[in-house]
This record gives C-alpha cells, structure tokens and sequence, in this order.
C-alpha cells in the first residue's frame, strides 16, 4: 500500500496561478525594462528644458508623465498590457 503525501497535493487553482505567473513574467519584465529607459528619457527632457532648449511638452507634463511612468507597475489597472501605458507628452 502506498502512502499519499497529501502536503505536494496541488490544487487547480494553484496550478491555474503559476500557470498565469509563468505566462505574464515576460511582459513584466518588458514593462519593468520600458518605464526604467522612460523615466531616463523624462529626466533628460527635464534637464533639456531646464538648460533652456526646445522641446515638445511642458515641465509640468513631462514631471506628471515621469509620477505616471514610475505607478506603471503590478497592480496599476491594465498593467501590464503596453497598450495601457502612460502616453507621453506631445
């Protein structure tokens, strides 16, 4: 007779979570990878404006854009679909 080690008993929802994990880690750390370079790319803009050159947007949109882009993280509604990202100024 065999014993049944009922603590490796995985449940269906457990299995339908790591299952998820697994599938959204990839855009995850592509989300993760976009907001690090959008954030560099936010404070140059505000360097740009601060040294007096032209560029498109205000201080104000590119510093509310920077706040956006660092909350553009797991549990954020509709991350981490890049589709939902915030939009830059324009």
């Amino acid at each position: 007779m065999t014993n049944i080690d009922w603590s490796k008993l995985r449940k269906a929802a457990d299995i339908k979570a790591e299952t998820e994990a697994a599938r959204s880690a990839p855009l995850i750390a592509a989300e993760t990878q976009w907001a690090d370079q959008e954030r560099k790319f936010a404070s140059d803009q505000l360097e740009a404006i601060e040294d007096g050159e032209s560029v498109v947007g205000t201080e104000r949109e590119w510093r509310n854009y920077r706040t956006q882009v660092r909350g553009w993280k797991l549990g954020s509604e509709g991350y981490p679909d890049s589709n939902m990202r915030p939009a830059r100024p324009n």
